[in-house]
């Protein structure tokens, strides 16, 4: 079993690589005589050693209890500082069943599962196209491998509503690795009940400073979601870029097979005339070399150096030039699609294409 990083002695560390405090549970454990096991017969035992059955809540309880969550969602989260400190608000169970698909529900999560998540997870709070009004995601139900799903949100007036979310992948992990990391503390340390937390709250929240709590959080969560968009974005884009390239090249490999043999005869005059321009580049080179030797001895005035140098670079760039006008005129040539834009075959285009060449000639030998 591995170990849950997330606990310590006597502490509980959250998202953010903080350590509270928890408060260990006092459970009552039943006595046990070793020669003659006595079991209760009250019913309120299970076994030797259990402890008490806490009775199961019926639906209207549950109903009662999670209504009380949604109600009081914008409370919770404008307390949130406070309820992140205090162990026994942070292991509040809630009665909302999450699940998926294929994997059934999730273990009960809790106050600090979900404010945990709203901070850490910027798709888990939504803001309205229109008025900008933010909403909190506090339901999540849906299938991990279509994304398909029907979660629900929450308003600050506690209106609930199903949603089916274009982002579902961008929502569960997060949530369950969070209630992962509580699921030894829920059982190590103690909790208020929600009715409790909600009680402490009401009586001590001002109205001042639950607005005031809700706006800067409306502003940070608003800028971890345009950020995260933006990342978003960014990656899809260079995925589609990638998509693009490949597609791309196929396409261009198409064409080139329809000219085989005069795409290879080209590549290969081109490698030439490539190694003749490298060749008469170090020639240049060692020619300026003897240049720079003669300008320091006196040889030459720096009036004589400076045209015979500048008339040498001239050559490298004019052959330079030259090279790249041979491989534009042969591939417009040869693969006419190629030079079909509104621009062109462009010079800037012309490395890849001829990268693209080379490989294609080197797969075909």
């Amino acid at each position: 079993m591995e170990e849950n990083n997330n606990i310590i002695e006597n502490g509980i560390r959250l998202q953010n690589g903080k350590v509270i405090q928890g408060y260990p549970k006092l459970e009552p454990v039943v006595e046990e005589d070793k020669e003659t096991p006595m079991f209760d017969t009250t019913g309120e035992y299970f076994s030797i050693r259990k402890k008490p059955q806490k009775p199961k809540l019926t639906d209207e309880e549950e109903l009662a209890l999670r209504n009380l969550f949604t109600d009081n969602a914008f409370l919770i989260l404008a307390n949130r500082e406070r309820i992140l400190n205090d162990s026994r608000m942070l292991l509040t169970p809630l009665c909302v069943r999450n699940g998926l698909a294929y994997s059934g529900a999730f273990q009960t999560a809790t106050l600090g599962v979900y404010l945990e998540w709203w901070i850490n997870a910027p798709y888990s709070v939504l803001f309205d196209e229109q008025d900008d009004a933010m909403s909190l995601i506090w339901y999540v139900s849906g299938s991990p491998l279509s994304g398909g799903n029907l979660c629900s949100k929450v308003t600050e007036d506690g209106k609930t509503e199903t949603v089916r979310v274009p982002f579902f992948i961008k929502l569960w992990p997060k949530f369950t690795d969070i209630l992962a990391d509580y699921h030894d503390a829920k059982k190590l340390y103690q909790a208020y009940t929600l009715t409790e937390v909600i009680d402490t709250l009401k009586s001590e929240t001002t109205e001042e400073f639950y607005k005031e709590s809700i706006r800067q959080f409306h502003h940070q969560a608003k800028v971890r979601l345009l950020n995260t968009r933006l990342k978003d974005l960014e990656r899809n884009y260079e995925k589609l870029k990638e998509e693009r390239d490949s597609y791309e090249k196929e396409c261009h490999f198409a064409l080139f097979q329809l000219k085989k043999d005069e795409i290879t005869a080209f590549y290969k005059e081109y490698l030439l005339r490539e190694e003749n321009l490298k060749d008469r580049k170090e020639e240049l080179d060692r020619e300026n070399r003897e240049l720079k030797r003669k300008l320091r001895h006196g040889e030459l005035t720096n009036k004589e150096y400076q045209p015979l140098l500048n008339a040498n670079k001239k050559e490298i760039e004019q052959r330079k030039w030259d090279l790249d006008n041979f491989a534009h005129e042969c591939i417009s040539s040869l693969v006419p699609k190629l030079a079909e834009r509104s621009t062109g075959l462009s010079f800037k285009d012309l490395d890849k294409i001829l990268s693209e060449i080379a490989e294609f000639v080197m797969s075909n030998n």
